[in-house]
């Protein structure tokens, strides 16, 4: 709004229109490469950015208070370590989903065997899918891995009755939110329920074939089984 006198009375005219500040062009990155596919290295570099802003505001955080504007200390600390919590955290996730992204083809052929047939079919639809960022391309893979193994009513039978409540209220969550808690839900509940059917795995492949007694290398047999079953398994063997 402009300001002017004429012939003695102020007058008023609509400010300049137009001049203003554009918005976001088509080129702004937004971290996919060629082909619609994730960018990891620029999303790398979106996160060092975003760290770096977080670093600016963490020492601003730390920086002596205006005695004129000094909020409550307890704020200010409260303040100082979220922003470096979350900095901590969108750095780990992004570590994580790209760390299992290249290691998931070793761990489909490694572990074939004991996954559903189904979980190879949900990396496979993963890769045709668009998804913003690495990260939730992971989310997504987790959830539908989650849901997998645990279908199998063997793989459930292998929680603890606090894990199994746990996993079950998981389940009742919506997909977004599925996948937000998928990499939480993976490290505490699907790894060590994998690592478990793992080592009964290993123990009965011990076993298999070896249950015969009468010579000396047969019970030699049977004494290393019953080992492989206490370390495995953590069953108790006679005599030891």
């Amino acid at each position: 709004m402009r300001f002017g006198f004429r012939s003695g009375m102020m007058c008023m005219a609509p400010a300049d229109e137009g001049g203003g500040g554009g918005g976001g062009g088509a080129g702004a990155g937004d971290g996919k490469g060629a082909g619609g596919a994730p960018d990891y290295a620029k999303q790398i570099a979106d996160l060092t950015a975003k760290n770096a802003e977080l670093d600016k505001k963490i020492a601003e955080l730390s920086k002596k208070p205006d005695p004129n504007n000094d909020p409550d200390l307890q704020a200010r600390a409260k303040a100082e370590r979220d922003a470096a919590d979350k900095k901590t955290a969108e750095t780990k996730a992004l570590e994580n989903a790209l760390r299992f992204n290249m290691k998931s083809e070793e761990f489909l052929k490694t572990n074939e065997s004991l996954l559903p047939k189904d979980i190879s079919d949900i990396f496979k639809q993963a890769e045709k899918e668009n998804y913003s960022n690495a990260v939730e391309k992971d989310g997504a893979i987790k959830a539908g891995m989650i849901q997998s193994f645990f279908a199998v009513q063997a793989n459930m039978d292998l929680l603890t009755p606090g894990l199994k409540s746990a996993l079950d209220e998981y389940l009742k969550l919506t997909k977004n939110e599925k996948q937000a808690r998928a990499q939480s839900v993976y490290e505490s509940i699907f790894e060590p329920a994998f690592e478990m059917l793992k080592r009964i795995k290993k123990a009965e492949a011990l076993s298999k074939g070896h249950g015969h007694e009468g010579d000396a290398e047969t019970a030699y047999k049977n004494r290393m089984i019953a080992l492989s079953k206490k370390h495995y398994l953590g069953e108790k063997s006679n005599g030891t």
